[in-house]
């Protein structure tokens, strides 16, 4: 299953996908016949002190149960390595973008096309898979080229996200609202 969860900064977005990846593990452990792994794939990278302090803290803030594994571009290879049926929380596709086009130079369609693979393998292994991003087009219009061309590209990925996903939520100011069921 695929799971898309957007909102604005500080929004409880991935307070909000935490707590649906954690039923999702919680319920697959209850049956059984499937062994599965929680992880949380953190698209941010170590930049400087101040963002390896955030991400130390967040890694500590979260229970034990989840495994840390940090992936700023090549999610593709990363899904191929876990596991049938595992749990995946991609934290987040606001980042994870940025990363692409500034320091691989992607354009609209390698991103496409390297979102489709991430679908392609989460349906053929059954990864229960929640991506987190940013809702950023929503304010005044931008005038830098540069910035325009990362709002154009953010837009059209949740596009075809949303398109190829089980389920999507837009969380405001902590409140889940369910756009897309699912199946």
């Amino acid at each position: 299953m695929i799971t898309f969860i957007s909102g604005g900064a500080r929004s409880g977005k991935s307070s909000y996908a935490e707590k649906l990846a954690l039923e999702t593990y919680h319920q697959n452990l209850n049956n059984t016949s499937i062994n599965n792994k929680l992880y949380y794939i953190a698209t941010a990278e170590r930049s400087d002190g101040e963002m390896k302090d955030r991400i130390n803290r967040h890694v500590h803030e979260r229970s034990n149960l989840w495994d840390t594994l940090e992936a700023p571009m090549n999610l593709s290879t990363l899904l191929e390595n876990l596991h049938n049926q595992d749990v995946l929380l991609i934290d987040c596709l606001t980042l994870w973008l940025n990363n692409m086009m500034y320091k691989k130079q992607a354009d609209l369609t390698q991103l496409i096309e390297e979102v489709t693979s991430w679908i392609d393998i989460s349906i053929r292994k059954q990864l229960n898979l929640f991506i987190v991003s940013n809702d950023l087009n929503e304010g005044m219009l931008v005038k830098d080229y540069f910035t325009h061309q990362y709002m154009y590209a953010l837009e059209n990925v949740h596009h075809f996200l949303i398109s190829e996903c089980d389920a999507a939520y837009q969380v405001i100011a902590g409140i889940p609202i369910q756009w897309k069921e699912g199946e």
